[in-house]
């Protein structure tokens, strides 16, 4: 059934579509960030056209996501589906908003006189600890929350850096 264009069909389906747009431009940006629930990576994931792989690491699972562009981003969620850390490694940062999230302006906060420096950065506030450096194309870094950390997370620290199992 096709609607004039001044029929009352027509503009109710104009105003939907109108409602739709505005209430995308409005939703806050699928994010997998600290603190945030394990069913937000797989937001993340469909944002970012990213493949998933998830690996249990005792206390914790490791999830993955591949982006085309060879960046990938690991999101560590403890038992309790709360993400405690995030790494990344590939050609670019990633915004460290989405992956912070109400932890940023914690860690503005704490950058706010520090002087920049080449090679990697360490920043520390009272419960978070960002990690970060690497030449152009070639970035990396991880951050955490200490409250959140699993006992036997440093035992496999190594899966923090690069998401591999040795």
């Amino acid at each position: 059934m096709t609607c004039a264009a001044g029929s009352p069909h027509h503009a109710i389906r104009r105003l939907a579509r109108f409602t739709l747009a505005l209430s995308a431009l409005l939703s806050a940006p699928a994010r997998a960030a600290l603190g945030d629930d394990v069913s937000t990576v797989a937001a993340a994931q469909a944002r970012l056209h990213a493949d998933l792989t998830v690996a249990q690491r005792g206390s914790y699972a490791i999830h993955e996501l591949a982006m085309p562009t060879g960046v990938r981003l690991r999101h560590f969620v403890g038992s309790n589906g709360t993400v405690f850390a995030v790494s990344w490694s590939g050609g670019w940062r990633p915004n460290l908003r989405d992956v912070m999230g109400r932890h940023y302006d914690d860690f503005l906060a704490a950058m706010r006189g520090q002087p920049l420096k080449r090679g990697v950065a360490r920043i520390e506030t009272a419960d978070m600890v960002v990690v970060m450096g690497g030449p152009p194309r070639a970035s990396f870094g991880h951050v955490y929350l200490t409250e959140l950390v699993p006992a036997d997370f440093f035992s496999t620290s190594h899966d923090l850096l690069d998401g591999r199992s040795e």
